[in-house]
């Protein structure tokens, strides 16, 4: 489900919190500010819910769908849903921020960069 910008409910920031928990420079409230201004997109389907928005590449002009963030009991469907909402919009990749283990789940995605981290 693909909420409307006056339709963001509640529930959501205790739903996509742990997502943004990993984060340095994001949080939850600023990017459902982004959704209720119509500038990114909340989904949910079930017990899983993401935030997406769209971008334009820079180098080639394309559009993107970039997955921002992603939390809950995992949803096939729901990311199914997201792509074909994304190409419907004229999006020709599909980029997420996640943790590795997305890539045994869904066929089709690459490991394109990997963030790591050590104390210091």
């Amino acid at each position: 489900m693909h909420y409307l910008p006056q339709t963001i409910p509640d529930e959501a920031a205790d739903a996509l919190r742990p997502a943004f928990d990993r984060s340095y420079t994001d949080y939850v409230e600023t990017w459902l500010e982004a959704c209720r201004r119509d500038e990114a997109q909340l989904w949910r389907r079930n017990q899983y819910w993401a935030i997406t928005r769209v971008i334009s590449a820079l180098k080639t002009g394309e559009m993107i769908c970039h997955q921002v963030a992603s939390a809950g009991e995992f949803d096939g469907e729901l990311l199914n849903e997201i792509e074909a909402w994304a190409k419907s919009k004229g999006c020709v990749k599909m980029v997420a921020d996640v943790r590795p283990g997305l890539t045994r789940r869904v066929d089709g995605y690459a490991i394109k960069a990997v963030t790591v981290e050590k104390g210091i």
